[in-house]
């Protein structure tokens, strides 16, 4: 029976090398799979990541532009309130002249002015006794009718007015008066 256990034995060993065989295969086998798999997650984590930190990049970016967007926004109407208020400004304080300095701003408006537009000058109420020395000093004649202005005059050329009221050439020149203010005040 030596030789039946010999042989058992024998056969018993080899069982043992081929399943250690077969263990390190399938081990080895599975070692490469897990590998495989772990690299593919660790590929997937890192697209992931790549584009988590792409969309949170790009939130930053819509977000701090929409804030800079807003920022600008109200500089923009911080600066045209500016402007009107100092155009505003501008306008009252011609209209606060003395009469002898309103008188000099009106003359000199007279001096350019083309006279092919006519000759007949309408001026505010209030304006008709202070205006009417230097209206006539430039060679105007001076209307009995008055025009409803706050400042400045209107040239009458038989049913033909040009406006050259304060608040008609403001509204005319708002676009030019603005940029001459911002480059000042800007």
């Amino acid at each position: 029976m030596n030789d039946g256990k010999i042989i058992i034995d024998k056969i018993i060993a080899e069982a043992e090398e081929v399943a250690k065989a077969s263990l390190a295969k399938g081990q080895k086998e599975a070692d490469a799979v897990l590998k495989a798999a772990q690299e593919k997650v660790n590929k997937e984590l890192d697209v992931f990541d790549r584009n988590a930190q792409a969309e949170a990049e790009k939130a930053a970016a819509k977000e701090i532009s929409g804030a800079q967007m807003q920022a600008k926004k109200a500089i923009l109407e911080t600066k045209q309130e500016i402007l009107a208020e100092t155009i505003a400004e501008a306008e009252k304080r011609l209209l606060s002249l003395d009469d002898v300095a309103y008188a000099k701003v009106i003359g000199g408006m007279l001096k350019k002015l083309d006279r092919s537009l006519g000759t007949e000058i309408l001026v505010s109420k209030k304006d008709a006794a202070r205006l009417a020395d230097v209206v006539k000093e430039n060679e105007f004649t001076l209307s009995a009718q008055t025009a409803d202005i706050s400042g400045g005059f209107i040239v009458k050329n038989g049913d033909i007015e040009y406006n050259y009221s304060f608040e008609s050439i403001i509204t005319v020149e708002k676009e030019e008066i603005q940029q001459i203010a911002a480059k000042i005040l800007f």
